[in-house]
């Protein structure tokens, strides 16, 4: 979820670049490939003018002059929202879709340190690569992006919810990662996931981690031992069962404690993928 600081300046800056852009088009020349260059995107506080231009396009209904306007602040680098912004479109609208493009775009947000959309970005490449929109599926990449989106972007950590349910979904099985299935656990990994995913304000999947929990009670499953030992060892003060009731604390400190600590467990879950 984008910090409450990032949000803010964003709102702010927004609204003021958004009354210029809407006011005066910017001005740009015509490729021959139809796509519009713009010569005067210019830096405002942690954004730019022309992912402030986008923003307006997109707020009346012009997709195809917000990808322009969002590709120019990607090119001009002050910040990478303007990849992120264009690389949804190239994903989500159909009129305008492009895999390649947005892996592309998605590529530069995931790899950023941009805390605050870094993880969606890396939630989008799991799924080009989980489901090979760009060429043959790459199960274990996939795992890796979809990792990220959830766990390991950032040591804050700050996350997509949604790309740990994404992450849970999806988890690999032995084989696809080429491990040994003793050591592997998916419906553990998966259970970390959505306990991640819980403390984003997300109770559906709060419910979705005790339903493995209690599947893997009544069948014995036999990594609840594995999880018991790594709660003890990160200092978890509850059980393993616990961790989805833990998930949603209110205090934001505990709350990143809690997290941190489960990113931990993730760690000691998947060692055995390298």
């Amino acid at each position: 979820m984008r910090s409450i600081l990032t949000a803010f300046v964003l709102m702010m800056c927004t609204a003021t670049v958004l009354d210029s852009a809407t006011a005066e088009p910017m001005q740009s020349t015509e490729l021959p490939t139809g796509k519009q260059v713009f010569a005067d995107c210019s830096s405002v506080a942690n954004v730019d003018s022309c992912w402030a231009a986008g923003v307006a396009s997109e707020k009346r209904g012009d997709a195809k002059m917000a990808l322009a306007t969002y590709e120019a602040s990607c090119n001009a680098g002050f910040q990478v929202g303007g990849c992120y912004e264009a690389g949804k479109i190239y994903f989500l609208n159909v009129d305008l879709r492009n895999y390649a493009a947005a892996q592309e775009k998605m590529e530069i947000v995931c790899g950023s340190d941009d805390v605050g959309i870094g993880p969606y970005a890396c939630k989008y490449l799991g799924i080009i690569y989980r489901k090979g929109l760009t060429g043959e599926p790459r199960i274990d990449r996939a795992f890796a992006e979809l990792s990220r989106a959830c766990f390991l972007h950032n040591p804050e950590p700050f996350i997509d919810g949604n790309g740990c349910e994404v992450l849970a979904d999806s988890i690999p099985d032995a084989d696809e990662m080429g491990v040994d299935e003793h050591v592997w656990h998916p419906d553990y990994i998966a259970y970390l996931a959505f306990a991640m995913g819980c403390s984003d304000d997300m109770p559906a999947l709060c419910e979705r981690a005790l339903a493995i929990y209690s599947r893997a009670e009544a069948q014995s499953a036999s990594w609840l031992s594995r999880c018991a030992e790594d709660v003890d060892v990160v200092g978890f003060t509850g059980q393993c069962g616990d961790l989805s009731r833990a998930a949603s604390v209110a205090d934001y400190d505990q709350r990143q404690a809690f997290r941190r600590r489960l990113v931990d467990m993730y760690h000691r879950a998947t060692e055995f993928a390298g």
